[in-house]
């Protein structure tokens, strides 16, 4: 609320200046602009400076503060000097623009620094963005330049144009960056200070072109309004953009700022073409120029998409196997197994066989050698059972030291299936350097078309024969026998 309250008062402030202009002498209304102005960006430098100090910011945004309060401090100084060759120091004007231009350089600055460190494609696409931006503001600024009459640009103004329109593009290219919320933050409004400023410097020439007042079109208010914002954004905090993704790189409208002064000038020079019926070869340089940049731009954001694109799938299908996985075997969950076993049994068969293994002896494991070589006993179980199963069959870690299988169709293979894992699983292994040996007992049940067996029944079977197995010695197979009825 107090930025709102302190926005719409900059723009109140400036836009009276702006109406008192055409009432006050060109003298007064100079030195009114001045001094608001030097206040403004003083109050703001104040800031900034206090800001740098809080060594509870990263160096980088110390940095980008310092860098700040240094921009404002010489606007504000240059406008006092302003201010003195309007009241007759001529001697002032030369030292208050070099302390213009370095304002002009340090506020870019300051929006880099309190950025993100960009790498790769995205530090391209950044730079390229820059790029087209000033590219499309020179040309800009250049079809307001006079074409005769002898008229020309100082060495000053020339610097000035340069350097507010590379400000404007990196503001431009940091807005479009931002990830937009509730609460704007010190770059954004840093950004939008520089846009105000290079925007109202081109009116500013195109008013000497044409020979009009300094204030005209709104100049009068718009260096007031810049400076007013540029002392709103030295209370905010730093924001932190937000990687990019897909939606925002495609469908957000902050992501197509870069594009207006690109098709701003194309259609100021379209203008040209259909009125004058030809385009100067600077400006054509500059627009193939800015247009090369862009389609750059869209090729390099089209690998960003298209990494994004396979980085979510190949997520979606990292979190899919998780979803149906036992972590540490690899094999099938207990959730996973029943739910494409009640399909394979819901599909049809003539025969279906359910085995249930339990180890024997693998607690002896985690108690000896610790539970790091009870799980490599687990992942070398699951391997051997895996290495004697068919494609088709399931098999899945139910939990602990529990395994079990769902066999279609398997015919005499379940029963001799079973006897060869019961020795399969006894063979020694290694485990972290020591000899371990564990056995399994196993329990087999059946079930046949038309009987109409789930798999939660089935499983329940073959969990009964697995108990009967261990009370008839372990190591060994049994298998279930349904109760006379």
């Amino acid at each position: 609320m107090r930025l709102r309250i302190a926005l719409l008062a900059g723009l109140v402030v400036a836009t009276v200046v702006q109406l008192l202009h055409p009432f006050l002498p060109e003298t007064a209304g100079l030195a009114l602009s001045d001094v608001l102005i030097a206040v403004a960006s003083g109050y703001a430098a104040v800031n900034y400076r206090s800001r740098a100090r809080d060594t509870s910011n990263p160096p980088r945004i110390q940095l980008a503060f310092g860098c700040g309060a240094a921009a404002c401090a010489a606007w504000s100084l240059s406008n006092l000097l302003f201010l003195l060759s309007v009241l007759g120091v001529s001697s002032a004007a030369a030292p208050a623009v070099v302390l213009s231009t370095v304002a002009a350089i340090l506020v870019p600055l300051a929006i880099v620094l309190a950025g993100p460190r960009l790498r790769g494609i995205a530090a391209a696409r950044q730079l390229i963005d820059v790029a087209a931006v000033s590219g499309a503001f020179l040309a800009l600024v250049g079809e307001f330049m006079p074409t005769g009459g002898g008229q020309t640009f100082s060495g000053y103004a020339v610097t000035i144009v340069v350097v507010l329109g590379f400000g404007a593009a990196v503001a431009l290219v940091t807005l479009a960056g931002s990830v937009p919320g509730r609460q704007a933050s010190a770059q954004q409004l840093l950004a939008f200070a520089a846009l105000v400023q290079a925007v109202t410097l081109l009116v500013s020439v195109r008013n000497d072109v044409a020979g009009e007042p300094w204030y005209a079109n709104g100049v009068g208010a718009g260096y007031v309004l810049g400076a007013f914002v540029m002392a709103a954004s030295s209370r905010l905090a730093v924001s932190r953009p937000g990687v990019d993704g897909v939606e925002r790189l495609v469908f957000s409208p902050w992501a197509l700022l870069p594009y207006v002064p690109v098709a701003t000038a194309v259609g100021v020079a379209a203008g040209r073409q259909l009125t004058d019926g030809e385009l100067g070869p600077v400006l054509v340089w500059l627009l193939l120029s800015s247009f090369s940049l862009v389609l750059l731009r869209q090729f390099l954001t089209l690998i960003t998409v298209g990494r994004l694109t396979v980085t979510l799938e190949q997520q979606r299908e990292a979190l899919a196997y998780q979803a149906h996985h036992d972590p540490l075997t690899g094999l099938l969950n207990r959730s996973a197994f029943d739910s494409r076993a009640a399909a394979r049994l819901s599909a049809g068969y003539l025969e279906a066989c359910a085995i249930i293994i339990d180890l024997d002896g693998f607690k002896p494991v985690n108690d000896t050698l610790g539970h790091a070589a009870g799980d490599d006993v687990l992942v070398t179980i699951g391997h051997r059972l895996t290495a004697e199963l068919r494609g088709t069959d399931l098999v899945s870690r139910c939990g602990g030291d529990e395994f079990a299988i769902l066999l279609i169709d398997a015919g005499p293979r379940a029963g001799i299936l079973a006897e060869r894992l019961l020795r399969r699983i006894a063979q020694p292994m290694i485990v972290q350097g020591h000899p371990v040996k564990v056995s399994a007992s196993i329990g087999v049940a059946v079930t046949r078309r038309g009987e109409r067996v789930g798999i939660s029944a089935l499983l329940r079977r073959a969990d009964t024969a697995m108990y009967a197995a261990k009370a008839a010695g372990k190591s060994t197979v049994s298998r279930y026998e349904s109760s006379p009825a």
